[in-house]
C-alpha cells in the first residue's frame, strides 16, 4: 500500500532564533512525525533587537525577529514579514499547515488572520491592510496549526481582522501552553486560541517557555492531525 504524502509545514521560530535553531530544538517533534509532516523551516527576515524577550539562551548564528517591539514602526516589520512570507509559500509551497513557537506563533496567527480575509468577498476598510491582503489572493489557506506558547498580537490592524467584519480566524488549531512560562504567560496563549480563532483547541503543560516533545505530546500532536484528516 502506498504512503500517503506527508502534509507540508510552514514553520516560523521565536523572537531572537532562526530556521537552524527552531529545527535543532524540535527535533523529537521532527523525527517522530517525519511520515506525516515535511517540515519547511524559514529565518525571519529582521535581526532581533530586544534581547530582553528572547526565546533562546543559543547566541550560534543569526537572532532573527518577525517584528521588534522597540521599532519605530513594528507594523512596518509585521508587513515586511509577511510579504516575505508570501513569496516563500509561492516559491516552495502550497503549505497545508503551519508550527509556530513564541512569536512565531504570533506570525502565524496574523498570517492565517490576512489569508483567510484574501479568501473572502467581505471589503477590509483599512487602505494599507486591503493591499496586503490582496497581496495574499491565490495562497492556498493551511488546513491546520500547531501553535506553541503564544500570544495575541497588540497590533489594531490584526485585531481589526478578528473582531471585525472578518470574524476570528477558522482554521483549526492545537495550541499548547505552559504553566510555568515566564517569558510568554499561559494566559496570553489562552487569549491567542479563544479569542483569535474559532473552536481551537488548547493543551497546558507543567513546564515553561519551550515546545513540549516527550512521547505523549508526540501521540497527542499526531492524533489531532489524524483527527483532522479523517474529517
Amino acid at each position: 500500500m502506498q504512503q500517503p504524502k506527508a502534509l507540508r509545514v510552514l514553520c516560523l521560530h521565536g523572537y531572537t532564533q532562526n530556521a537552524q535553531k527552531f529545527r535543532d530544538r524540535t527535533g523529537p517533534f521532527r523525527r517522530s512525525l517525519k511520515r506525516m509532516l515535511d517540515l519547511v523551516y524559514v529565518t525571519a527576515p529582521h535581526t532581533a533587537t530586544d534581547f530582553d524577550f528572547a526565546d533562546t539562551e543559543d547566541t550560534n548564528g543569526p537572532a532573527a525577529a518577525w517584528w521588534n517591539r522597540s521599532s519605530s514602526s513594528p507594523w512596518g516589520e509585521v508587513e515586511a514579514s509577511v510579504r516575505f512570507l508570501n513569496r516563500t509559500m509561492r516559491a516552495h509551497g502550497p503549505f497545508d499547515a503551519v508550527v509556530g513557537f513564541s512569536q512565531g506563533a504570533g506570525m502565524a496567527a496574523i498570517l492565517l488572520a490576512l489569508m483567510q480575509a484574501a479568501h473572502c468577498d467581505k471589503p477590509i476598510k483599512d487602505p494599507q491592510l486591503h493591499l496586503l491582503v490582496k497581496e495574499l489572493d491565490g495562497c492556498k489557506l493551511p488546513r491546520f496549526a500547531l501553535l506553541f506558547a503564544g500570544f495575541y498580537p497588540d497590533f489594531s490592524q490584526f485585531d481589526s481582522l478578528i473582531r471585525g467584519d472578518q470574524g476570528p480566524i477558522q482554521v483549526p488549531s492545537l495550541h499548547v501552553v505552559g504553566r510555568q512560562d515566564a517569558i510568554v504567560p499561559m494566559d496570553r496563549g489562552i487569549q491567542l486560541a479563544s479569542q483569535g480563532f474559532v473552536g481551537a483547541q488548547t493543551e497546558e503543560h507543567e513546564g515553561g517557555h519551550f515546545m513540549p516533545s516527550n512521547a505523549a505530546w508526540r501521540k497527542r500532536y499526531q492524533q489531532f492531525i489524524e483527527q483532522l484528516l479523517l474529517n
